[in-house]
């Protein structure tokens, strides 16, 4: 099991070094490693971007998930109408009532809500 002591260690090794500096000091007075821990693991979210405390810092966030949304290729939506064309072109391909219930029995939930144009379960 690791000690406070450890994982401090092991945050702060994960930081960049001009903010490593601040944790190599001995504890001040009223400081303890769990205290330590903490300020590390808000430097680190605050240094990877998860964390925003400025407006600043908000605005930088807001440009980075701008940039990486722009770069994602966009994924048209399934169309519903195409689908429910196809699924209802297999079932009419089975002639009979057998063959046609061992179809439907092999269908998921939303394909079914697909075929019938009802509300997909939840």
């Amino acid at each position: 099991m690791m000690t406070i002591e450890d994982r401090l260690a092991t945050v702060v090794s994960l930081l960049p070094e001009h903010e490593q500096r601040r944790f190599a000091a001995p504890f001040a007075k009223g400081e303890s490693a769990d205290s330590q821990l903490t300020d590390a693991v808000r430097s680190l979210a605050r240094t990877e971007g998860l964390s925003c405390t400025t407006e600043g810092e908000i605005a930088q966030a807001r440009a980075r998930l701008l940039a990486q949304v722009a770069r994602q290729p966009a994924t048209p939506p399934p169309a519903a109408e195409d689908e429910a064309a196809v699924l209802t072109a297999r079932f009419a391909a089975h002639k009979t009532p057998h063959a046609q219930t061992a179809f439907w029995r092999s269908l998921t939930p939303w394909e079914r809500s697909v075929l019938t144009r009802t509300a997909p379960p939840q």
